[in-house]
């Protein structure tokens, strides 16, 4: 997806921005209490006057609010993470220092070059690698391939390198410098695209309210 269909594909989910904003506003209630120093003692709704006697379990569900905003916007938001981190993975797995198949020898080289044990005139799809997460810190290349079923006749489907998976080839160290590499291009991402701070602000927010209320209790 190019970074204009999702620019307009967060602009335009409804459900997304309601739960973004949801946590906005509760973060920033919970942070103006903390920060002034105010007591919530009242409140008016429509023509109903409402007096809180117990004003600090007003402000642990509003605690908990935040923490249920902060889930629900995850569920949300898990999509366009996934969109975001595609964008930036396809020029991760672009850059020659990381993987660079070598149309001539039909060989994977750069640093990647020593996770794959397979050569291009078995494996073709190796031209179009994708560099995808699995989990924290578990990272694999997915690539097309294709084989003869004795059924179903030619049949097409994605197979997988697991990057966590050393040999004497391929160590830890250079799982780790990989890792590196993928944090300059992360970094790249939050300064050079918008939609990465559009994702995370509402946890930062989140995160600084409850941190700075934790802190007040503690002192």
């Amino acid at each position: 997806m190019e970074t204009e269909e999702f620019r307009k594909a967060i602009d335009g989910d409804e459900g997304f921005k309601k739960k973004r904003a949801s946590l906005f506003y509760l973060s920033l209630l919970l942070f103006a209490i903390v920060v002034s120093g105010a007591d919530i003692k009242e409140a008016s709704s429509l023509i109903f006057k409402i007096e809180f006697t117990n004003h600090e379990n007003l402000q642990w569900l509003l605690i908990a609010g935040i923490f249920y905003s902060m889930l629900r916007y995850y569920a949300y938001s898990e999509v366009y993470r996934e969109l975001l981190f595609a964008q930036w993975a396809s020029k991760f797995i672009d850059d020659p220092r990381v993987y660079y198949y070598h149309h001539h020898s039909e060989e994977v080289q750069g640093l990647l070059g020593k996770a794959v044990d397979a050569w291009g005139g078995d494996e073709p799809g190796l031209v179009e690698p994708e560099y995808r997460k699995a989990g924290i810190f578990k990272r694999i290349i997915s690539y097309p391939a294709r084989e003869e079923h004795p059924e179903y006749g030619e049949v097409y489907f994605k197979k997988f390198i697991d990057l966590r998976k050393f040999t004497e080839k391929w160590t830890r160290k250079d799982f780790w410098f990989l890792m590196s590499l993928e944090w300059k291009y992360r970094i790249n991402a939050w300064v050079s695209q918008r939609e990465t701070l559009d994702l995370v602000a509402p946890y930062l927010l989140a995160t600084c309210a409850l941190a700075s209320y934790f802190y007040k209790k503690l002192i």
